[in-house]
């Protein structure tokens, strides 16, 4: 669905079913810096393009198979995605490999700008989740720059590239730790338990034990003005700290009116606005327009 800033209804992209242009649960998209639109329809055969208008213009990539998950549009025709793949090792074990990359119009990354590998444990649920899926936060800009921090309970660090891979620099800011209460833990578990049975994990125990302090870093985007801002995980509050383009740090803007409720929120990053929605079940459908401090 397409809406505009004031939240008026503008238009549907594809619909349901297994025809041309049609999705079976997709996964994941993104708006690309040329205004298309992909999305991740792996039941369907991979990544769907569709223009701005809506008009369906096929398959990018051919994925059925772990496709690239957590997309978010970068420059141009790319967008940047983390890729689980499970592979055997040569002592025939299993070895899980990680990557975030930027994909273009193919199956394989053409630039990584983060990857790790760790043996396979299938009692151990935490630390493959924690180690992929739940274990970054990265964003893209409009000018191909990446932002990307390991989500950590002790450690406030976010690595900006270019879109070839060059490093630019490396924000660091001061860990303040934060301990979840009980109810938050439960809560956390609960979900994440609840959304892989949901998708019918199998081959793993599924038993996750949540960390018991917040991360630091939750999230990260940039503005329209090359700003980059990072969430704050410890905070109730949603909290950012924004960054000049070099490296400063030039203040911290928070959104006191979302209450607790917003320790729940996923926010995207527009060019003068924030775009959020609860992970929250609860509250999952409201989505949250905020303008941006200028």
């Amino acid at each position: 669905m397409v809406y505009d800033r004031q939240g008026v209804f503008v238009r549907q992209i594809g619909s349901p079913g297994n025809g041309p242009g049609e999705m079976t649960n997709p996964l994941a998209m993104a708006v690309l810096g040329d205004g298309r639109i992909t999305v991740c329809a792996a039941y369907n055969g991979g990544m769907y393009i569709y223009e701005p208008d809506g008009t369906w213009d096929g398959l990018s990539a051919e994925f059925t198979n772990n496709p690239p998950m957590q997309m978010e549009g970068a420059d141009s025709n790319a967008y940047v995605a983390l890729k689980l793949d499970v592979l055997p090792d040569n002592s025939g074990g299993i070895n899980v490999n990680v990557r975030i990359g930027r994909y273009e119009e193919g199956i394989e990354p053409t630039v990584v700008y983060m990857e790790n590998s760790f043996p396979f444990d299938p009692q151990n649920l935490t630390q493959l989740l924690r180690a992929s899926y739940f274990g970054y936060a990265f964003s893209a800009s409009r000018d191909g720059r990446v932002a990307v921090a390991q989500r950590s309970s002790d450690s406030y660090q976010v690595d900006i590239c270019s879109a070839d891979g060059t490093e630019l620099l490396i924000l660091h800011g001061q860990p303040v730790q934060a301990a979840k209460s009980e109810t938050e833990i439960a809560d956390e578990k609960a979900f994440v338990e609840g959304l892989l049975q949901s998708m019918g994990a199998s081959g793993v125990v599924i038993s996750y034990t949540p960390d018991p302090y917040r991360d630091q870093v939750s999230g990260v985007g940039f503005d329209g003005q090359g700003r980059i801002w990072v969430q704050r995980g410890t905070t109730e509050v949603p909290t950012f700290d924004v960054w000049s383009p070099d490296g400063n740090l030039l203040f911290t803007a928070d959104v006191p009116s979302a209450g607790a409720g917003g320790m729940a929120w996923d926010v995207e990053f527009g060019d003068d606005f924030l775009c959020a929605f609860s992970m929250d079940p609860v509250a999952f459908q409201q989505i949250y327009v905020i303008p941006m401090v200028r």
